[in-house]
């Protein structure tokens, strides 16, 4: 099973992320790495920059971090969707997602505990500005100690 190896958490479910809502912050004390899988809906308009954060405590945003990201070769439902383009490195600036250009695409985004700092071991994911979107998130962690029932990652 899946989840005997590694932790799901829903962080974000947005129908309109316009007043910059953040995802739920993940405490990744007890986790080596967090890929955050990313469906984004109509981002028409909305000049979106995505960004990732450390932070001391639930909800807080203090260090920018750069982390890795693939997106789809295309929309969701294309020929071609679930091929991933190149790996890239997003700035601690986050990665702008232009006007419509990814309305309705996949992607992923890799961040390790270690570029953290264990000072700051809250991750929150925040699309950053835009007009409206539609986006949902859910992290797989790996954990440091493995079980089939994994304790909450939200607290």
């Amino acid at each position: 099973m899946i989840t005997s190896n590694y932790k799901l958490v829903p962080i974000m479910n947005t129908a309109d992320f316009s007043t910059g809502l953040a995802s739920d912050s993940i405490n990744m004390k007890n986790y080596h790495k967090a890929t955050i899988l990313v469906s984004l809906g109509a981002v028409a308009g909305a000049s979106l920059v995505l960004q990732a954060f450390s932070g001391a405590t639930d909800g807080a945003r203090t260090n920018a971090l750069a982390f890795r990201y693939a997106h789809g070769s295309a929309a969701i439902g294309s020929a071609l969707c679930d091929v991933l383009e190149d790996w890239t490195i997003a700035a601690t600036t986050g990665w702008a997602i232009g006007d419509a250009s990814h309305d309705n695409y996949f992607a992923v985004l890799e961040i390790t505990a270690a570029e953290m700092g264990t000072a700051y071991p809250w991750l929150t994911i925040y699309p950053n500005g835009g007009t409206s979107g539609i986006a949902h998130m859910i992290a797989i962690l790996e954990p440091r100690y493995k079980s089939n029932q994994a304790p909450t990652a939200l607290t």
